[in-house]
């Protein structure tokens, strides 16, 4: 289970948010604080995987508790929810390390996507972290790339990607959830086997799919496409 400090000052608007919580699988709310001393009291006893940070408190800061959880546990990742739109707080927050930033009021659809893409990030983390292990390109990307969606931005996509195809092929995997060859997702969108190729390596390469050789029932090499473990 993931575990999670909420830090607010309104405990209603904590309880609601302990709610949303309890209410996505693999999270369990540890603690509420709701002042400067609880905050860091329950940093100190319970460690949390995640704080869930407001930024306006009577007796505090909330950017100032970012950087004390940045310093003293870096092991804890922090998202904000907050009130607070102005543009200078909102990159104060990012440049401070935040995993992510919602703006209130907040709705449930909005608060599991982010908690469901936190989770993915988490498990990647301890699917390729552990001590004295190193990390390839593939491993960074799907970190600092965690939301999917990112990488559909036409300033990251590299010569001979689109992005309409590569939604096109993606929502193809998302629906059938099998193993694909080239071939088979060709003749499924109606392009050639290499460009289904060339978009299956795309994705492998961003750590969305995994590939294998699959010999067939003839003996015939083939390379086959499927989900990664933690997409």
């Amino acid at each position: 289970m993931i575990r999670v400090v909420i830090i607010e000052d309104d405990i209603r608007i904590a309880s609601i948010n302990q709610r949303f919580v309890e209410k996505v699988d693999g999270f369990e709310v540890v603690g509420i604080a709701t002042t400067r001393l609880q905050a860091h009291e329950q940093l100190e006893i319970l460690s949390p995987d995640l704080v869930l940070l407001d930024l306006y408190f009577p007796d505090m800061s909330g950017l100032d508790l970012l950087q004390h959880i940045q310093w003293g546990y870096p092991s804890t990742d922090v998202i904000i929810i907050t009130a607070a739109k102005e543009f200078d707080t909102v990159r104060e927050a990012i440049r401070g390390g935040v995993y992510d930033f919602m703006i209130k009021p907040v709705v449930f659809d909005r608060f599991q996507e982010k908690l469901k893409a936190y989770r993915k990030y988490y498990e990647q983390l301890k699917q390729l972290g552990g001590s004295n292990k190193q990390i390839d390109q593939q491993g960074v990307d799907q970190l600092l790339w965690r939301n999917w969606e990112r990488l559909d931005r036409d300033v990251y996509l590299p010569k001979g990607i689109d992005k309409l195809t590569s939604e096109k092929i993606w929502t193809y995997i998302e629906e059938a959830d099998a193993v694909w060859t080239a071939e088979e997702l060709g003749k499924r969108g109606g392009f050639s086997r290499t460009t289904a190729r060339r978009y299956l390596e795309y994705f492998v390469e961003k750590g969305m799919l995994e590939a294998d050789i699959s010999y067939g029932t003839v003996g015939r090499p083939e390379r086959v496409y499927r989900k990664a473990e933690f997409q």
